[in-house]
């Protein structure tokens, strides 16, 4: 098997072990035992579990992001446009596996900070680029007045989804359904394109 096979094979049998166990749950041995190979092979790939970890949560943010990044707008409708955008991100990161992945980076964020900084650039801030870049072009050719693409993305984005992803990272009573998703997109665009509408 190549280096780079062998690596893949390491980062997605991690990944699935720490959202299953957590990081204090998984061991070395644990993904040696899941993958094969020796340990002198493991830990050529990976100096120890935190640099497994982060490249793992790092791995995991890019498989799930490839529909976003890859994203065609249905039409020249700007409304159109950022309501399937939402779309795309609620597929992403309201299921179990992405809140599951949100709360462990969580709770190891302040003792291993490379890891929250690796999730939020390969996860929130990768996604909330996609989605300046249509915001940028929109404000390029007139149709809004935004002064900074990347800050009305991110305000957008937690206008779309921030309550149904935070009743779901916190285990709410209130789960959110479809109904209310699309919804909480179709609102927060609506609100959105009337504030900055030229």
């Amino acid at each position: 098997m190549r280096a780079a096979d062998r690596r893949k094979l390491i980062l997605r049998a991690a990944g699935e072990l720490f959202l299953t166990k957590g990081y204090a749950g998984v061991t070395m041995e644990d993904v040696l035992t899941e993958v094969g190979g020796s340990k002198a092979t493991l830990y050529r790939h990976f100096a120890d579990k935190a640099e497994l970890f982060q490249a793992a949560v790092e791995a995991l943010c890019d498989e799930w992001s490839t529909p976003v990044q890859s994203f065609t707008p249905p039409g020249t409708d700007l409304s159109e446009t950022l309501t399937a955008l939402g779309g795309h991100f609620a597929a992403l990161v309201l299921t179990p596996q992405a809140i599951a992945l949100h709360r462990l980076v969580t709770a190891e964020a302040a003792r291993m900070p490379g890891v929250g900084r690796a999730f939020f650039e390969h996860g929130p801030a990768a996604g909330q680029g996609v989605l300046a870049r249509y915001l940028r072009r929109a404000r390029d050719a007139g149709e809004i007045e935004v002064a900074d693409p990347v800050r009305a993305a991110a305000q957008l984005y937690q206008a779309m989804l921030g309550d149904p992803q935070m009743r779901l990272l916190t285990n709410s009573p209130h789960k959110p359904d479809d109904a209310e998703v699309r919804e909480s997109i179709a609102t927060a665009v609506r609100i959105f394109l009337r504030g900055t509408t030229t």
